[in-house]
């Protein structure tokens, strides 16, 4: 339905314009204040942009928290070479081992493997040798090129066994 449909007078059209006038206004300034209160909340909301001075500071922070860090391993590596030390065991295991809480215990079952490792004759390679020493009488019993590769071999033995 339109207002001109109504036959009203033009002074009766004039105060209902005033009044469909007055009621958008008040329904824009409710409008316009909720949007700059809400607008006002986002800004504060929002993350503030740092300057290049807090930029430059929070990246010192974190090198300083690396080198840090750095610094603690390096320190408990030293003292695990030293406990290693203390035990007899290599110190170059430091770098390979990581050890919890109970550095001690760590270190102690470690030395226990090594121990039991090397006392079971399990580390021999299968086709080790025994060395035979070679008399006069087997060096004179060799061939030339048995004696060439003994030359080769050990100067000082075929020296020795040669006179």
């Amino acid at each position: 339905m339109d207002i001109k449909e109504l036959n009203l007078s033009e002074e009766q059209m004039a105060l209902v314009q005033k009044y469909v006038q007055s009621e958008t206004d008040k329904v824009r300034t409710d409008y316009s204040q909720k949007l700059k209160t809400a607008n006002d909340e986002l800004a504060k909301l929002k993350p503030v942009e740092k300057s290049d001075a807090e930029k430059a500071l929070e990246e010192r922070i974190t090198a300083l928290e690396n080198k840090e860090k750095e610094l603690a391993n390096k320190e408990k590596t030293m003292s695990v070479a030293a406990k290693l030390k203390e035990k007899e065991l290599p110190e170059g295991l430091a770098k390979y081992l990581s050890v919890g809480d109970d550095m001690d215990k760590t270190i102690e079952e470690v030395g226990a493997l090594f121990g039991n490792y090397f006392l079971s004759g399990s580390n021999k390679p299968g086709n080790h040798k025994t060395n035979k020493g070679v008399s006069k009488e087997d060096f004179r019993k060799m061939s030339y090129s048995e004696r060439a590769k003994l030359y080769q071999e050990n100067p000082t033995l075929y020296q020795a066994l040669s006179k």
